[in-house]
This record gives structure tokens, sequence and C-alpha cells, in this order.
């Protein structure tokens, strides 16, 4: 097809093509409707590309969607031996995937990883197109990898460009540079049509067409090749409506209709068949019985081309054959193909053929289509998983055993991150289908799926849990104890927001169950802990908790089994200020994420890691951990809306130096209702107290927190403790804060940690009167100077100054001050920072601010990288661990190298810290 008319969208191909040359990458999604000359737009990037540039196509076939990773394979099959360079974990998973190998199934986040640095293997050798034609009809499992690869290119001389049908329910590559394509202009169109008509054109007859077909280049041509010359001319009147739009597929079916009838069954039987696998279709065609010239005779209609392979001129044209026929018709052919479906590489296809061949219940297909099911999650494809599963309970005619494959296919949707599948496959069952079992099931993949979609489930989940438990009861207790721990989860998560039961609900439950003694398991531990804490106090809680982290972190403990408790683990070390054993499970469970591809889990725990970090006052390591997450959520595919919740409050609430900005804070808080998350709601509230602290309005911090305290069932904000104590004394609420000491006290007890006994004696010094609040003071600094909570050390010695000033000893307020300042500058805790040079210039000495850490000079992406080189990571593991390639580190590490004017990393370990 000519390209008329298409000079703008020509020069961005050009655009992408110079990128490549100049060792940049690019992407371009061409989005438009079906024969809008998508297709043409590719041909003509693939063939301007220059000869040093390697060209690798694949087209979305729809009856192929099912088939997991089928894509991604056709795709990279020339390039798979460069699979070997990659690291372990990714090479194996890209094996599994594309069926060169068995083995644990493949993380599809894993595989995506492994593309990309398979692709960028490929680029350095010289530049890359990768020409994807009908994305939306890609599998599920590919269109993640790809999307997710299009997403981290930069600096690798890898191009992509999609084409994507409008009219399609189709996200997976929102927010990635699109190109809209419109129908030719006037001028162009009507020069097109007169490229294809043979003989004279009437100019009114023109018109009329380029109206009718909105411009179209693939109407256009057709009807320039189907219309009679006196129609032309002008001589005859044309067809109304014209087979145009939406009536292209008639047009086609038209066409297909005047072929002869062994013709249109050949054409059926090549429609029907995914692969395009010419030899499969001559079998079931000679099983049909057809004339051998039935081929030649499709092939000469102009509607496919034959290799070995079919292809079709256009994909309306396979629509328009397997649409436009009749039911049995449809049947007969897949019969026919799975007969002629014999490799042992083909069960799966076998297997889908004879169920779409099926007219009623099978038993022995739906069993076929349930171990084709155990197949793709093997591979990790349980996407395929989904569409086996929910075909094989179709096609079950006993009602339990249908409900149980449905119930299955929803747990499948769920981890496949297809949650209104899941939803809907769940919604069709009737209570009655379901055993008890099943119905635990059904609960959590509906609870997980309401989580997934973000519409307040979090506030759901534990009640849901707890019916989950309930329905497990005794016939599987560990799916019981898992239920069980995970309401406590969400119970902790939810918090005030809580729907449908209560946190001494799900804590009276779990006391409830009859777990066996010993306990060991590290979950049981901790969801025993919290409901031992919940009822009976700190006291008999706080060491079960101990013992179910350091449980967590044995030896040898499984990777799921960490991935699996990690979030309560790290609230249990919260809530007793053991920092060490924090950092301890959110290392590992960052380790074992990104070794696994478990992206999702990933970005949860570093941005849990960043708040455990700001805890300490390692602010700008806690940026670079946010900047971690903001990498993985632009890889997963989310845009800055979707995620704003995901800013980290405190971060924001200890750099600021203004009191207007306890609005931004207070936007996160109010952005996490709705999800029910309640968690983020308090966050959010404790850092408008930090930054009304640090601005002085304690009486506004004292009502915050108070607020935070008294529901706290879960002891949850304990860590909130000494600062409401500060906050009651200094604005006069002395009985408060008397309160909150005696709870601090308590706990201190119990945990018996350096960093905690630290606070309390902070805390008691700014309740203490005459002499004795100045050994408290030097008391507390000392102790929190064994940790490393620098933060809280600043602010001992800030409240010391200020204490000392008070009592008129201005010399040793402007030690304690000075040191104060210091350390809340390096830190880069603004609010604080300013009040300490406030009541500095209240002792007579007047300070200058600090330059400008050389930090600021970076955008976030690049402080990552400069601090990951600065500690001696090589460029390719900055690439495993930001999920970009080496090229793209190397590309970033030279603009850091030339905004702080370094030559070496060695030179940068110096300037940049």
């Amino acid at each position: 097809m000519e390209l008329w008319g298409r000079e703008a969208e020509l020069a961005r191909l050009d655009d992408v093509l110079t990128s490549l040359a100049d060792g940049l990458s690019r992407v371009l999604v061409l989005r438009g409707e079906a024969g809008i000359g998508k297709t043409a737009l590719l041909d003509h990037a693939a063939a301007a590309s220059d000869d040093s540039t390697t060209v690798v196509r694949v087209a979305g076939v729809e009856s192929e969607a099912d088939f997991p990773w089928a894509a991604l394979h056709r795709m990279l099959i020339p390039h798979l031996d460069r699979r070997l360079r990659l690291p372990t974990a990714q090479r194996d998973a890209l094996a599994v995937a594309c069926g060169l190998a068995d083995g644990p199934a493949a993380d599809r986040y894993l595989v995506s990883l492994a593309t990309l640095g398979l692709l960028a293997e490929v680029a350095a050798a010289g530049p890359v197109l990768c020409c994807v034609d009908d994305a939306q009809w890609l599998d599920a499992d590919s269109m993640t990898a790809l999307a997710f690869v299009a997403r981290r290119v930069h600096a690798e001389g890898l191009g992509i460009v999609f084409t994507v049908r409008t009219g399609t329910p189709f996200t997976a590559l929102d927010g990635l540079p699109t190109l809209d394509l419109e129908g030719l202009g006037t001028a162009a169109a009507g020069q097109l049509l007169r490229s294809v008509v043979p003989g004279a054109l009437d100019p009114r007859v023109a018109d009329q067409i380029v109206r009718a077909t909105g411009g179209n280049p693939l109407a256009l041509t057709d009807l320039g090749q189907e219309l009679t010359a006196d129609q032309f001319r002008g001589g005859r009147q044309l067809p109304e409506p014209l087979p145009v739009g939406p009536r292209l597929e008639a047009h086609y079916r038209t066409q297909i209709d005047a072929l002869p009838t062994d013709t249109q069954s050949w054409l059926l039987l090549a429609a029907a068949e995914p692969s395009g696998h010419y030899g499969r279709i001559a079998d079931a065609a000679a099983a049909l019985g057809l004339v051998p010239g039935a081929a030649e005779a499709a092939e000469a209609s102009r509607l496919v081309s034959i290799t070995t392979e079919v292809r079709f001129r256009h994909p309306l044209v396979r629509s328009a054959i397997y649409g436009g026929a009749i039911p049995g018709d449809r049947r007969a052919a897949h019969r026919a193909l799975a007969s002629a479906t014999t490799g042992s590489s083909d069960v799966d296809r076998r297997a889908w053929h004879l169920a779409a061949a099926t007219l009623g219940p099978d038993a022995a297909v739906a069993d076929q289509l349930e171990h084709c099911a155990e197949r793709a999650a093997a591979r990790g494809g349980y996407a395929a998983r989904v569409s086996f599963l929910a075909r094989a309970a179709e096609l079950t005619a006993d009602d339990r055993e249908r409900a149980r494959r449905a119930v299955m296919a929803a747990q499948a949707a769920v981890t496949s991150g297809a949650p209104l599948q899941a939803r809907a496959l769940l919604d069709a069952l009737a209570p009655a289908w379901l055993d008890d079992v099943d119905r635990g099931r059904a609960l959590i993949a509906r609870a997980y799926a309401g989580i997934t979609l973000g519409d307040g489930s979090v506030a759901d989940a534990s009640a849901i849990c707890l019916a989950a438990a309930e329905a497990f009861g005794d016939a599987e207790p560990d799916l019981t104890r898992l239920a069980l721990f995970r309401a406590v989860q969400w119970a902790i998560n939810a918090e005030h927001l809580i729907r449908g039961t209560t946190p001494a609900d799900v804590a009276a439950a779990v006391l409830a169950h009859p777990y066996s003694e010993p306990l060991t398991k590290p979950r049981d531990l901790l969801a025993v802990g919290f409901a031992t804490l919940a009822v009976h106090g700190y006291a008999r809680g706080a060491p079960i908790l101990q013992r179910g982290v350091a449980a967590l972190l044995a030896p040898g403990i499984p990777d799921e089994e960490l991935l699996e408790a990690w979030v309560v683990a790290t609230t249990a070390c919260t809530i007793r200020r053991d920092y060490a054993s924090a950092h301890a499970v959110l290392r590992r469970a960052i380790d074992i994420a990104r070794r696994t591809g478990a992206l999702w889990e990933l970005d949860s725990a570093l941005f849990t890691h960043s708040m455990a970090h700001t805890e300490l006052g390692r602010l700008t390591v806690a940026e670079q951990l946010v900047a971690d997450g903001c990498q993985i959520r632009s890889a997963l595919g989310a845009t800055a809306e979707q995620w704003d919740m995901y800013q980290h409050p405190e971060l924001l609430a200890w750099r600021a130096t203004a009191e207007h900005l306890s609005v931004r804070v207070r936007g996160v808080g109010q952005a996490s209702v709705p999800l029910g998350h309640g968690s983020v709601v308090r966050i959010a509230e404790y850092a408008e107290a930090i930054l009304a602290l640090g601005t002085g309005h304690p009486a506004e911090a004292r009502a915050l927190l108070r607020h935070l305290i008294d529901d706290d069932v879960f002891c949850v904000h304990t860590r909130v403790l000494p600062d409401l104590i500060e906050a009651s004394v200094r604005s006069g609420d002395r009985e408060l804060a008397e309160r909150a000491l005696e709870m601090l006290r308590s706990r201190a007890d119990v945990a018996a940690t350096p960093w905690i006994h630290g606070l309390l004696l902070r805390s008691r010094a700014l309740l203490a009167d005459g002499g004795g609040a100045e050994e408290l003071y030097r008391g507390a600094v000392e102790r929190l100077a064994e940790t490393e909570a620098r933060l809280d050390v600043a602010r001992a010695r800030l409240l010391y100054g200020e204490w000392l000033r008070r009592e008129k000893r201005r010399r040793d307020a402007r030690d304690q001050l000075r040191t104060a300042l210091e350390l809340l500058e390096e830190i880069g805790a603004g609010a604080f920072a300013e009040r300490a040079r406030r009541e500095l210039a209240a002792t007579g000495e007047t300070a200058q601010r600090g330059p400008e850490p050389a930090r600021s000079a970076l955008t976030p992406q690049e402080a990552t990288i400069a601090a990951l080189a600065r500690d001696g990571a090589t460029n390719a593991e900055i690439a495993a661990q930001l999920f970009l390639s080496a090229s793209t580190v190397d590309y970033h590490l030279r603009k850091v190298f030339r905004k702080l004017g370094v030559t070496s990393r060695r030179r940068l370990r110096q300037v940049y810290r």
C-alpha cells in the first residue's frame, strides 16, 4: 500500500530510526481503526532501517491469545541463544516461558527483565527495531513483557513500534508515546484512489467514495479493485451503503461467499488455526475431504498468501471468515484441526481445538483442559491458565466440579492481574455449588480481586478472611491458619477503616484456633503475637512477636515464607523499635523480590524500607528507595496520578520547611481513604504532626497524635509516643504527657532495645523538674548515640539545648543547639533545622546555612545510580537492581559525572556523600 499523505507519520518513524542510529532508544504506538495503514507504516519502518539494524517482527493473532508466551517466543526465536549471557534467574525464567526447559513457574516480570536483557544484548551489536503488529491480540503474558521493555528502554539503541486497533478494550500500552492515525486528507485519499482505479474516474464519484470511506486507505484500495468501470465513470450508481468502516468485514464476507464451497471450508480451517501452519491445515483439509485445489483458489482470491504458513491479507479477513461461518462448520473445522495436531509439543493446542469443537459438556475434554492449565501455570502463564480452566468449567456437567474449576480460574485471574475477570467468574457461581473449601478459596480470591481493583476492599479484607478461615475449618488447617494470618495483616493495614469486623474480633478468632504447640511457623507466631497483644496487652504479646521475627530470619527459611510474612514482621519490629531486625527482614524481602521478579512485592518492600530509613534520619537513602519504587511502578505501567498515594508523607514532612506543605501531606492520606488503606491515612496524620512540631505548633501535633493512640489495638503506633509526650508538654497538657510516658515506659521495659530506652530517657527529661532533667537528657543523647537513629540523636540534642536556654545557660545551650543544627542540616530535616536555627539565634549566635548538598543537582534516578556507583556497584549490578539495561545506566552515570564535575567513580565517592 502506498503511503499517500502520511508525511507527518513518516517523520515520526524517521525520528525513531535516527535515535536508534545515535544509540538511543525510542518507543512509538501507532493507533487507529482497521485498514488505516498501521501495518504499512510498520513495513516502511522496517524497510527504511539501514543494513546495520536488526529488525524483529511479530504480529498478534486473536486465536493465539490464550497460549502463554506464544508471541514472545515467536519474536525471540532467532536470538534465544543469547539468553546464556543473562543472569541465571532471568535465563532460566525465559527458557521455561519459551518451553525450552522445565523448572519452576516463570514469573512474568522476571521473564520481562530477561526480554529486556536479551534485546539489549542484541542491540549491543547494532541497532534493533522491534515491530509489533496488532498488539491488542498478543497473549497477555507476552504483552506484559513487551510493555515492560517499552517502559524501561533509554540508551540501548532499541526501537519498539507497536500497532493497536482502536475500539478494543486494550490498555497495556497506555502512557507510552502514541500517534493516533486518522483517515487520509481529501487530496491524498483521492490520489490513492486514482492510483488503484484501472480506468477513468469521475471526480464526483471519487469525492463520494473518499467521504464514505473517511479516507481509510484499505477501504479505498479495496473499493478501487472491486467496483466496476461503469461505477467509477459514474455510469452506474454506487452501492449504498459502501462496504467501508465497520462494514469492511461484511465486504470481505461477500468476497468469501463468492468462492467455491471447498475453498470457503479451507479458509475456515486457516482462520481457525492460529499458528498458520500450512501442513497442519492441509492435513485437516484432507480429513474433511476437501479438493486439493481449494488452497490454490484461496490464494488466487488475494485473501491469503501461502508459503510454509498461511497469512491473511488483513486481520479482518480472518475475522470475516471465522465470524461469518455457521457454528456447526466452525466446530467441524476445529475437530479436523485437532485430528491433525498430533505433535508432542502441541498437546495444549490440540486440547483447545477439541474444546472449540465441543458443543455440550464433555468430561474428557474438560480434564484435558485442566491439565493444559497446569502446564501453563508451570511456565508462568497464568493468563492462559485462566482461559483453560474457564473453558474446562464450561464443559463440566457436575455443578461441584464446575464450581471447583471456576474458583481455580478466579484464583489464576487474580494472580495474572485480571481482577475483573476473577470477579465475573465468582459472580457466576451459585453458593450451593461450593463445598466449604472452595467457598473459602472463592472468598480469598474475591478479597484479593477487590484489593487489586482498589475499590476500598482493603477495609473488607479482614472480614472476608475470617469467613474463609471458618469455611476451611478443620478440613484444611494450613489454609485456615493462612486466612487468619491474612485477617491480622489486613486489620493492621485497614486500621480505623476496617469494615465487617473489628481488630478485637480478629484477635479473638486467632486465639480461638487450636494451633499445635510449640508454634514454629513465622506467620503463626506473628498472628498469635498480635492477637495476644490486642487481648492481653503489650507485655504478653511482644515476646511472641519477637520469636516470630527471629523465626522469619532463621537461616534456611524458604523464600515464599519470608515474602508471605515480611509486612507483618516489619510492623512487629517497629513497635519494639528494633531497627536491626526490621532492616534485616526488609533487605531479605527486597533481595528475594528482585531475584524472583516479584515486582509488586518489591515495590511494597522498597516503600516500607524507605519509611524505615526515614525514621533513622537517612532521608537521602529513603529518597533513593522511593525513586527505585517509581522506576518499578513505571515499568508496571502505572501513571503518576494512579500512584499519588505512594508518595512518602513522612519523608515529605521531614524535608519540609514550610507549614503550607501540610496540605500536600494530608492529600496523600486522603487519597488512601477510598482504597481502605487506613494505615497510610495514619502515616499521613503522623507526618502532619511531625511538620507541626517542626514549625512550632505543638497543640496541633498533640491533637493529631492523641488521635492515633486512642484506638491502637495492635500497638502499631508505639513509635508516636515520644512525639506525643513532646507535643503535650509543649502545649501544656501534662496529664496526657504523663499517661503517654507510662505507656512508653511499660513497653520499653518489655522491648528492651537501646532505641526505645533512649526515647524513654528523652521523654522523661521533658517531664522532669530541676537538675534531674539534665541527667536524663545526657543519658538520652548517650543511649541514642549507640543506635543508628541519627534523627532522634539530633532531636534529643535540640530538646536538651532548648532546656538549657530556658535555664539561661546560653553557652551550654549553644553547644547542643549547634551540634543539633549540624546534624539536622546534614540529614536534611528542613523544619527542625529551622527550629534549631531559631533557638540558636535566641542564644545570641547567628548560624549560617550550609551549602546545598551535591544530591540537589541530580534527578531522583540519577541520585540512585550515583549512590549505587559510589558504593561500588558495577553498571550491570545497578542495571539489575533498577530494572534497566547496562547501556541506560552508563548513559545516566555519564550525566551524573558531568553534573558533579567528576571523571571517575573514585572521585564520585569523594564528592557524593
